[in-house]
């Protein structure tokens, strides 16, 4: 097997074999953001959540996952893009999503590769025709496929960029390891996983702390019990 063909393999399973837009002949950094948005699902689930999927104009289960290969707008109906509806126990629903743009608190708008945000904050940016914002979001996933050396400047514009959308759990995410990225992004408190491929430890690692920041979620935002 090739290296796309683990990354589809695993992203397949983790959304329970359902069919999506990507194939053997996908750019393998698209591909990669699917897996990672597989990881994303396989957390909440472990988390204690359900998951659920539809597209931009709210039909529930369809036949084919659609993902963004460019980053857009959240609520472009240029295609029936698919989104996950995550259902943590005693929380209102969250969305997840790969490839959208974000707004920051400075008002400029950022991509994200994967992320997650309140299924109301998504909502909004559907009937107003708005991105959403950062500050409102749960967590995202800055994905970096590479085949060799990942150059510093892309762990400088994660850090700028987090700094301004706000978000509560961002993560910086690679598929091979970067000494110098992983210094400075220590230096500057960010989490990160490198070397994140089906089969790793970091895999795990990677999805154990996305878990923590869905039990961290429930701890604050659920319900309490009478």
């Amino acid at each position: 097997m090739t290296v796309i063909d683990d990354l589809l393999a695993d992203l397949t399973a983790a959304i329970s074999g359902r069919p999506t837009t990507y194939n053997t002949k996908s750019a393998i950094w698209d591909v990669f953001e699917g897996y990672v948005f597989g990881l994303v699902i396989r957390a909440a689930v472990a988390a204690g959540g359900s998951v659920i999927y539809e597209d931009v104009n709210g039909n529930r289960s369809p036949t084919r996952l659609t993902f963004r290969t460019s980053p857009g707008m959240l609520h472009s109906t240029a295609h029936a893009y698919t989104h996950a509806v995550i259902d943590l126990p005693d929380c209102d629903p969250l969305e997840a999503h790969v490839g959208v743009r974000v707004q920051g608190r400075s008002g400029v708008l950022h991509e994200c590769d994967v992320l997650v945000l309140p299924a109301v904050e998504a909502a909004l940016s559907r009937s107003k025709s708005v991105a959403p914002r950062g500050s409102r979001s749960l967590l995202a996933v800055e994905c970096k496929y590479y085949t060799s050396h990942i150059s510093l400047y892309l762990a400088r514009g994660f850090h700028g960029l987090h700094s301004d959308l706000g978000l509560k759990h961002p993560f910086f995410v690679a598929n091979i390891r970067a000494a110098r990225i992983e210094r400075y992004l220590s230096y500057h408190q960010r989490r990160w996983e490198n070397g994140v491929m089906p089969g790793t430890s970091e895999a795990a690692y990677l999805e154990g702390l996305i878990r923590d920041a869905f039990k961290q979620h429930m701890a604050v935002r659920g319900a309490l019990a009478p």
